[in-house]
Formats: structure tokens, sequence, C-alpha cells
């Protein structure tokens, strides 16, 4: 099988398999086995860099025998503002369902929870998870405090 790719859509490519590469977390030093495949094709994708004309997206290394991005390829990319993006997303995503896990836990105890029908379990999680949606919209983390296990209440955390 041949695949031919534009100039343009060679750098496209090399933008998806950096956002690949750091959902991955394989660009550190020592690469677990089960990824070594991953990283195998990404380093056969990037030696073409110089036949695409892409020479300066993607240097070779010879004392390391690797191909990397350069400093012209991560200043240009958009892949960190997609990465950056996906972050924050998730990051209010996870959120939210740690807290309506949290609270319908307290709420019903796990043992109630794990007997609900699908149907039962959103339309308990629904109304919880639409709390948080529109006060993290609205709010961000303003009102998000830690709760002391103290009875006397809430305390603030400062840096000092």
């Amino acid at each position: 099988m041949k695949i031919n790719f534009t100039k343009k859509e060679y750098v496209a490519l090399l933008d998806l398999l950096e956002i690949a590469l750091w959902v991955m977390d394989t660009q550190t030093l020592k690469i677990p086995q089960e990824k070594k495949p991953y990283e195998r094709l990404v380093q056969k994708i990037y030696s073409f860099a110089k036949e695409m004309g892409c020479e300066v997206l993607i240097e070779h290394d010879a004392d390391m025998q690797a191909y990397f991005p350069t400093n012209e390829f991560d200043e240009t990319s958009p892949m960190m503002e997609y990465i950056d993006d996906y972050n924050n997303d998730m990051f209010w995503d996870e959120l939210i369902n740690k807290l309506v896990n949290r609270d319908l836990m307290n709420q019903f105890g796990s043992k109630r929870v794990a007997e609900m029908d699908i149907e039962e379990f959103f339309n308990k999680q629904d109304p919880i998870e639409d709390k948080y949606s529109t006060e993290f919209e609205t709010n961000g983390v303003k009102n998000l405090y830690i709760k002391d296990a103290n009875p006397k209440g809430v305390n603030v955390y400062r840096i000092k």
C-alpha cells in the first residue's frame, strides 16, 4: 500500500502525531514496551520530513538515532492550543463526574447506587450534574473550597 500526502497534509499529520504522543505520554526518555510500536511508527513518519520539505519542523539527532520536532514546529503548530482546550474540558468533566459520584454515594450509599437501573441512575445523576455544570460555567472555582474535617466548618487554605 502506498499513501501520498501533500506537504500541508503531512504537516497536519505531524500535528496529530504530537497530540497523540502527548496523550500517550511517550515523550519520556524511557518508553514503556507496550508503547514502542507507536513510537516506531512516529519515527518512520518523521523520517520523511526532509523528503516532504519539512526539515525545519523535524530534525534528526545522530547521537540518539531518532527524529524530533524542532523549536520551529513547537512555535508554529496549533497542537498546544488543541491540547490545552482538551485538558481544560477534561478537567471540568472529570471534576463534575467525581463530585456527582461522591454526592450520589453520600446520598444513597454505594449498595443502593449499584442497584439502580440505568434510567433511575441518570434521573438521580442529571440534576446534580446540571447543578455543578452551571456553577462551574458561571463561577469557575471561585466558590470551591476544601472543607476542614473539624466541626467548625470550612477553612480556606492560603499559600504564604
